[in-house]
């Protein structure tokens, strides 16, 4: 009898059962996915050798186990820097609730980010949290032995620190003019002039290869920048509301949601604020403590820092002329 002819050998490829590498003989789709996943040339796995009884598809998933059991899992976040308690911070006077400033100095690094500006081994600069112009921030003296000093009186006494103070305080001035230009620079008559003029000088160097507009040449014959610094005022309130010795370092614009009552409009803009180039005072200037009273001036009449129209107790007709003045300050 006859051997049983034997089936010719098939030419149609079978495809595995386990999941295969790429090769250039495979179509383009590369290895099927179940239903409803979503394929990553990164998911396909790689062949391994099997072991006896074990096929490479387990081998497989005991390598990945293996991996993902290796691989070192990311640190929890950290907990954040709490700031003492009130009974912990040395400068917290007698819990003194206007003490708010003291959780700054004690542990700057506890407060919220982005709200410490400077940081030098005397002084510690923020951003004020309750804002009454565009810029607004407060130097405080991290000397414990100063900050529950009366700064009209420190200020007249100490020569030293003033003289610290005014350091710190143009550091200060430079950070916050900065801020204007980036704030208020596309509005500025001026900004743009200065900003045509760059433009004409990058023009140049297209027409004439060789010319560099960058150069301390080409620089110099650029229009100067809107002085923003002249429009950043420094001083103290001459009966501050908070405890710790702070000085205030602001944009003279006053335009701020924060700027709500008469008393913040005056403390601002009359005799109650004492800049700090007016120090030392005489002795007989009622804004010393002990020598006058300042109450008056705070409920005194209210006068555009700008036009220097009066207006009386008419606040709410007040904040809106601010607006107006805001908008054509800006636009200088």
């Amino acid at each position: 009898m006859d051997e049983p002819a034997q089936n010719p050998r098939s030419h149609k490829r079978v495809k595995p059962a386990g999941p295969i590498a790429n090769d250039s003989t495979d179509s383009d789709d590369g290895p099927e996915t179940p239903p409803g996943s979503t394929f990553s040339p990164d998911d396909t796995a790689k062949p391994v050798k099997s072991t006896p009884g074990t096929s490479a598809s387990q081998s497989v998933v005991k390598k990945n186990a293996f991996h993902e059991l290796m691989t070192k899992k990311p640190k929890p976040p950290a907990d954040p820097i709490k700031p003492p308690s009130r009974s912990s911070n040395p400068y917290y006077l007698n819990n003194d609730p206007r003490s708010g400033l003291a959780a700054y100095l004690s542990r700057p690094e506890s407060m919220p980010s982005g709200s410490i500006l400077l940081q030098t081994a005397d002084f510690i600069v923020i951003k004020d949290a309750f804002p009454k112009a565009t810029v607004h921030a407060l130097i405080l003296p991290r000397d414990i032995a100063l900050t529950w000093l009366h700064p009209v009186e420190v200020l007249n006494s100490n020569p030293s620190l003033l003289s610290s103070l005014h350091e710190i305080a143009e550091q200060t001035r430079t950070l916050l003019a900065k801020e204007l230009l980036r704030t208020h620079g596309k509005y500025s008559a001026t900004e743009q002039i200065r900003e045509k003029a760059f433009e004409a000088l990058e023009q140049r160097a297209i027409d004439e290869p060789g010319f560099d507009p960058d150069s301390e040449e080409s620089q110099s014959t650029l229009p100067p920048h809107r002085d923003w610094a002249a429009c950043i005022r420094i001083g103290v309130h001459s009966r501050p509301s908070m405890s710790n010795l702070h000085v205030h370092v602001i944009s003279e614009d006053m335009h701020s949601e924060r700027l709500k009552k008469k008393n913040h409009f005056n403390s601002f803009n009359s005799r109650f604020f004492v800049p700090l180039d007016e120090f030392p005072l005489a002795e007989d200037d009622p804004r010393i403590p002990d020598v006058g009273s300042m109450s008056s001036t705070l409920k005194g009449d209210m006068v555009c820092w700008r036009c220097k129209r009066n207006f009386g107790n008419k606040f709410k007709e007040l904040k809106e002329h601010l607006e107006v003045e805001y908008q054509a300050w800006r636009q200088i």
